[in-house]
């Protein structure tokens, strides 16, 4: 058995005809189907069935095409590694972020990191944790801004940490007060993240320890949104706010108070562990954990 013989079986079942197979490699089609019957003759096994409509792969044929998956994945890891190590300083990192973070937040970090690799480039997602956490799993995302702590099929560096905030128009009757109690909030109307935001269950959860349900009028995904609603003075909302900064709220009609007991929340950025992490992903993940150090130190003198 070798790699090419693999290489066209696997070929034909993602394929899922002969003919298409041989069209994807530039190869005739007598030679997928002989490289086929000579590994079902090494094999002493039946790979695949013929119908006159598809192909079926035998118990046999699944447990190969799940090998030869994993060889085709090592190869290109190792054709990967090889291209780092010939054009240093250069690649794409695809990094998935909670829209309640937004894009801001790496505004000044992108900046600063372009400045020494101009020709890495980071391309933002935006999503609910849950979706990022199974984008990051099927291979489609190199890094991901996730709920701390996290589970061991990650490995993490902490990035951001505070508590939750509630935001109120300036003319609402809990507008002055110096913070707020989450049981004050019981008759409110609730404009918030939609579900599989870290957010969202953060407040339902806060929400049932004081004993009551929050009356939810819109969720969304859009920070902007939520924070237009409240300024027309539609309902409130609670939202994260960092140790690190202020909250950014630029709109004079809104007000941010704290909330009673705090409710803690932390992200960090995540990959998947054990799988091949690029030049420019590993070069990234550095340069923030340097950053990040250097913004604590600020803050501590």
């Amino acid at each position: 058995m070798d790699f090419k013989q693999i290489q066209y079986f696997t070929e034909v079942v993602k394929q899922g005809s002969f003919s298409k197979a041989a069209e994807h490699l530039f190869l005739s089609q007598p030679n997928i189907s002989k490289s086929i019957k000579d590994l079902e003759k090494e094999l002493d096994a039946k790979l695949l069935t013929r119908t006159t409509r598809k192909i079926e792969l035998t118990d046999t044929g699944k447990l190969l095409y799940q090998y030869g998956q994993r060889i085709s994945q090592s190869i290109e890891h190792f054709y990967d590694e090889l291209d780092d190590m010939k054009n240093s300083k250069k690649g794409n990192i695809k990094m998935g972020i909670f829209s309640t973070l937004g894009t801001d937040i790496f505004s000044e970090l992108m900046a600063q990191f372009h400045k020494e690799y101009p020709f890495i480039t980071v391309r933002f997602v935006e999503d609910g944790a849950l979706h990022l956490k199974n984008t990051l799993l099927q291979g489609d995302l190199d890094l991901v801004v996730m709920p701390l702590p996290i589970d061991d099929t990650f490995e993490s560096i902490p990035f951001m940490k505070g508590d939750l905030r509630l935001v109120v128009h300036h003319h609402h009757q809990l507008a002055n007060q110096e913070h707020v109690s989450w049981d004050r909030l019981k008759d409110e109307s609730f404009i918030i993240f939609r579900e599989g935001y870290q957010v969202h269950e953060l407040i339902m959860q806060a929400c049932k320890l004081n004993g009551f349900e929050p009356n939810i009028i819109c969720e969304t995904s859009q920070w902007k949104f939520i924070m237009e609603m409240v300024s027309f003075n539609q309902g409130i909302t609670v939202l994260p706010k960092s140790d690190l900064e202020e909250m950014d709220i630029s709109n004079e009609e809104i007000v941010t108070l704290p909330l009673i007991p705090h409710i803690k929340w932390q992200v960090g950025i995540a990959w998947k562990k054990d799988s091949y992490i690029s030049y420019a992903t590993r070069t990234w993940i550095e340069f923030i954990k340097a950053k990040l150090e250097e913004n604590r130190d600020d803050k501590e003198r």
